[in-house]
């Protein structure tokens, strides 16, 4: 299973707020214009490599994302200190299945996206997402 990063709001558990924003467990979609994924005219998710970003490490991730304090560890961090930055998994960063029907599709060395492995319907897709709430563990060392 690949490790990566990402920065989330927790909820009261501190597992992260699951969410269709960037700062959630959970991905945007049309019309948003950041939007994360895009669906097709049935609802369901296109396989074009787009998904919820993620970075190899939290120091990977854009300074706005990771929480202002951080800074002493990340120069440049601007992000809200509401937000935590959590990894998930243990292995190398590259191209793998690693939870049901999601895998991790790395686009740059610092910088990757967990997509659906097949054609789904936008509201598994998030909820395939949300399963893996669980793994999620605070790395901020």
């Amino acid at each position: 299973m690949p490790k990566f990063c990402r920065a989330m709001l927790a909820d009261e558990d501190k597992l992260p707020r699951v969410g269709s924003n960037g700062a959630s467990l959970g991905v945007r979609l049309p019309p948003d214009k950041n939007a994360d994924v895009d669906c097709d005219e049935s609802g369901q998710v296109v396989l074009n490599e787009k998904g919820m970003s993620v970075s190899p490490r939290w120091r990977d991730l854009p300074p706005f994302r990771i929480p202002k304090r951080l800074k002493g560890k990340s120069p440049g961090a601007r992000g809200s200190d509401a937000s935590f930055c959590y990894s998930y998994g243990k292995g190398p960063f590259q191209n793998c299945k690693f939870a049901d029907g999601l895998q991790l599709i790395p686009d740059r060395p610092n910088h990757g996206v967990v997509a659906p492995l097949r054609l789904v319907k936008f509201q598994q897709y998030e909820e395939e997402l949300a399963a893996t709430r669980p793994e999620w563990v605070i790395d901020e060392n």
